[in-house]
């Protein structure tokens, strides 16, 4: 499967999911870093409703583990003059 078709594969998952649980943001692009024995695919999602976190955590994981080797991290981001919300970011290593 080529970059270009795994990384709107990778941002589609995700807007399904911000969707599926009423989040108003949307990924609107996947970063792709190339090394020399593996592909990596970063994305990341703002979850503002504090009890969907866990939630979109869980259901991200299960829809982008067949991709590779997956990482997930969130952290709460308090923004001087915006809503805060929880910052959930991925990555997926793909073996060359």
């Amino acid at each position: 499967m080529d970059k270009e078709t795994i990384k709107k594969e990778l941002a589609d998952k995700s807007n399904e999911l911000l969707a599926k649980y009423g989040e108003q943001d949307l990924v609107e692009d996947i970063s792709v870093m190339n090394m020399a024995t593996k592909t990596v695919f970063l994305g990341s999602l703002r979850v503002y409703n504090y009890d969907n976190a866990g939630k979109i955590k869980n259901d991200l994981e299960k829809k982008i583990k067949n991709y590779g080797e997956i990482a997930i991290r969130d952290e709460k981001i308090v923004p001087c003059c915006a809503p805060s919300y929880i910052h959930v970011s991925f990555n997926v290593s793909i073996n060359k």
